[in-house]
């Protein structure tokens, strides 16, 4: 009787465990969606409804990433530049460049406007790089420059699902 007893509780309990099958993770289903890449050259602050212009004398290359997740370069556009583009997801969105400038283009007189305004915009949702500064002089933006030149570069990304 111990013995069937025994057999029978250790049936139970085997059949009674129940075994985790592990669930596959799902493919993410690739969809088109749309991203626009910008290059401005006007700066708006929402808080205080301030706008400047980037002063003239700043040229800029930069590149973006293509559908085909190919880098396209883009040399001393005419701002604001704008790209839109179909990726099929998911997608690793970037732009990323250079300013340039001769210091004999700078303004002898008056305020120095500095940028890189990019952005990326997918689904309604923005990344941007807010590389605005404003200068009183020429002298004070290049002595910002050679305390800070990696002002002149920039490179962002953004994820696109």
């Amino acid at each position: 009787m111990f013995l069937l007893a025994t057999l029978l509780i250790g049936g139970m309990m085997f059949s009674g465990c129940k075994k985790d099958d592990p669930k596959p993770t799902p493919t993410p289903t690739p969809a088109t969606k749309t991203v626009v890449y910008k290059m401005d050259n006007t700066y708006f602050d929402q808080i205080s409804s301030y706008t400047a212009t980037v002063s003239p004398c700043f040229h800029y290359t930069f590149s973006y990433k293509d559908a085909n997740g190919t880098m396209v370069e883009v040399n001393n556009p005419t701002l604001p530049w704008t790209k839109e583009i179909s990726v099929t997801t998911p997608f690793e969105a970037k732009l990323e460049g250079k300013v340039t400038y001769n210091e004999n283009e700078l303004p002898e007189e008056g305020k120095v406007y500095f940028g890189a305004l990019g952005s990326i915009t997918f689904n309604h949702t923005t990344t941007t790089n807010p590389n605005f500064k404003e200068f009183h002089n020429k002298q004070q933006f290049l002595d910002f420059l050679s305390t800070h030149p990696d002002m002149l570069n920039f490179s962002f990304t953004m994820s696109v699902n």
